[in-house]
């Protein structure tokens, strides 16, 4: 009787043991993953691609949320995005510092740091700096896409 106890205590250990590793590695591959889709978000508006910049973001996404700027929708959100691709406009570039993901490893966010270059109408070029927070959330194909995006000015 007492065998069989301790065996099923270790059973127990071990099958959490196990799954609890299995956790952790879909998390690591989760948040590697949304580092480089962070990342290939970023490429896609330096190189001027509205595609590529489109088809990182859901349907459904809401950029800006809760505030005056707020952009709902895939549509909207590339839309309010076009002077990032437009020839002598703005330029934006940011790079993510931090990855957290939650224990399910479909839904994560990324923390970063931004700068926008906007030329003036005398050739001058304004920088502005902030930081970001961007929501990822896994599909059914494996895919990674934006669902929230925000963002603050440094002071």
């Amino acid at each position: 009787m007492r065998f069989m106890v301790v065996a099923t205590v270790v059973g127990i250990a071990l099958g959490v043991g196990t799954g609890a590793l299995a956790q952790t590695a879909s998390v690591k591959a989760a948040e590697a993953a949304i580092m480089q889709a962070d990342r290939d978000f970023n490429r896609a508006v330096a190189e001027g691609s509205r595609e590529r910049f489109s088809a990182l973001i859901a349907a459904n996404a809401t950029f800006t949320g809760g505030t005056p700027n707020e952009q709902r929708g895939r549509e909207a959100i590339v839309k309010s995005w076009e002077p990032f691709f437009a020839a002598g406009g703005p330029r934006l570039s940011w790079e993510p510092t931090s990855v957290h993901v939650l224990v399910g490893a479909d839904v994560g966010v990324t923390i970063g740091s931004w700068a926008r270059k906007t030329p003036g109408p005398n050739g001058q070029i304004t920088e502005r700096r902030g930081q970001y927070l961007t929501t990822w959330a896994k599909q059914d194909d494996g895919r990674w896409l934006v669902i929230a995006d925000i963002g603050s000015n440094a002071p």
